[in-house]
């Protein structure tokens, strides 16, 4: 039985709705809703949210600039009735200004336009979902980077997607939706979210819903989407939070997982600030309203033991986030985590299982072992393939003295969970020749499924100008055509 009283509250389709619910003023009528810069080339979303009638008497077009120069670079109408622009003939690499305006019909008199958006043009892989230039401070109440992507295919195949927007420090509280009906050849932005940070998308009974939190170190919250995530209600409280300083849930967009009658997902508690995390699950009934809080069950947390056997000697700070709850081959249940072995031996190449008691969510995680494994600093995520009978991944592997390189994106798989074999490299940095080192570009951060014979996953993208290879610019979109046969 769920909860029917849904009141829309958490979502916001405009701007300016957005506006009033963070304090900020945004009066304009126009809003630029999606940047999506390519190879010499430039894509503008844009909304209007003045009345009905005047949009039939008003011409929109977007105005260009070059970043730091006097005079335009052009003006390029959008299409009866369109609210998408696409520039071309642009320079790689170079920065622009631009806005959207509207002028009426046959005057070249401006009646309204955009707040003022940062793209910088560049090759890119796959297909941008959503870019937000380093320098680009319109959703800096939450931050300037756009970070934790999360995907989910509706049974209709509409693909919906969500990244929240991140700043070291800022107030990371804001998530933005955007859906494909086209296999993700063309996106176009659905509602705002907020507050919501590090949110994972996932489908249950006919709804769609939203595992998250507050900000960083908030309340872990949930909500739910009856109309394909055009709205959704007001979220609730799983288990109240705190802050970075003081500590508090900790997540990502990781699987939430269906085990006997009951759903799960892996959870944290703590914060950097005090020495890392301990680890823990989530779990509800199947049958429950998940937007009931009493239907929730918090796991005690388990804390990081050095003397774990297998566990790396000395380090700094090591300690174990991020978990994938994945059901074994023998039909356990377990939590394998992203292991922090930074300045330890090894310093990477090991990731830590707990078991997860399935029968007694109440209990704590016990510690399972610590294995072999590819990318253990940084995110990623496991799931199981019926149709191969294999676990597969996609992992920042380690290939140099960096450690925390992420411009490597590798396919692992494995039939037990515990003996990984790489496939194949998907994205390197190094194949293609982009102009930053190593330390300004990743991919990494991804959530993905299996299409059929094929995999699509998200990154959360750094190139061509992002402030660090961590704080990226892009959430692009990729699909691994036949990946069994890697």
């Amino acid at each position: 039985m769920r909860n029917t009283d849904i009141r829309p509250t958490w979502s916001f389709r405009t701007q300016s709705a957005l506006g009033t619910a963070v304090g900020y003023d945004t009066l304009q009528d126009i809003h630029i809703v999606r940047l999506a810069p390519g190879d010499g080339m430039l894509e503008v979303d844009f909304a209007y949210e003045g009345k009905e009638s005047d949009l039939r008497g008003l011409e929109f077009r977007v105005e260009l600039f070059r970043r730091g120069s006097p005079g335009r670079v052009g003006a390029y109408p959008a299409a009866g009735g369109e609210t998408t622009v696409v520039v071309r003939g642009l320079t790689n690499g170079e920065d622009y200004e631009l806005k959207v305006t509207a002028c009426a019909n046959g005057t070249e008199g401006v009646v309204s336009e955009s707040a003022v958006r940062l793209a910088r043009p560049g090759v890119v892989p796959g297909t941008v979902v959503n870019y937000i230039h380093p320098e680009d401070y319109t959703y800096d109440f939450s931050g300037r980077s756009p970070a934790s992507p999360s995907i989910t295919t509706l049974p209709n195949g509409r693909m919906l997607v969500s990244h929240d927007v991140y700043w070291q420090k800022g107030g990371q509280n804001l998530s933005k939706i955007f859906e494909s009906l086209d296999g993700g050849r063309t996106w176009s932005f659905l509602c705002y979210l907020y507050p919501c940070f590090w949110g994972k998308l996932f489908q249950h009974r006919g709804s769609v819903y939203m595992l998250a939190t507050r900000t960083e170190y908030g309340d872990l919250i949930i909500g739910r989407s009856d109309d394909e995530g055009k709205t959704w209600s007001e979220p609730s409280v799983i288990l109240p939070g705190g802050d970075r300083d003081s500590g508090g849930p900790h997540k990502a967009p990781m699987p939430v997982v269906e085990h006997r009658g009951r759903l799960w997902s892996a959870i944290e508690y703590g914060a950097w600030s005090l020495g890392g995390h301990d680890a823990g699950v989530v779990s509800a009934s199947v049958d429950a309203d998940l937007l009931d809080p009493s239907s929730w069950i918090s796991s005690p947390f388990l804390p990081y033991d050095p003397s774990w056997p297998g566990a790396i000697r000395g380090g700094a700070a090591p300690s174990v986030l991020e978990g994938n709850v994945v059901v074994t081959p023998d039909g356990k249940l377990v939590n394998i985590l992203r292991y922090h072995t930074k300045g330890g031996e090894p310093e990477h190449g090991r990731a830590v299982i707990l078991e997860i008691d399935d029968r007694h969510p109440e209990r704590p995680l016990s510690f399972g072992k610590v294995i072999d494994f590819y990318g253990n600093l940084s995110k990623f995520t496991i799931q199981f393939d019926s149709v191969s009978g294999l676990y597969w991944s996609l992992v920042n592997r380690v290939a140099s003295s960096n450690i925390f390189q992420r411009n490597i994106l590798t396919l692992v798989s494995s039939p037990d969970l515990e003996r990984w074999t790489i496939c194949r490299d998907i994205l390197n940095y190094h194949d293609n020749g982009w102009p930053e080192d190593d330390k300004q570009a990743g991919f990494q951060y991804v959530d993905w499924e299996i299409h059929g014979d094929d995999l699509v996953f998200l990154s959360r993208t750094a190139l061509n100008g992002a402030f660090n290879y961590h704080n990226a610019n892009y959430i692009t979109f990729h699909r691994i055509t036949d990946f069994r046969k890697i």
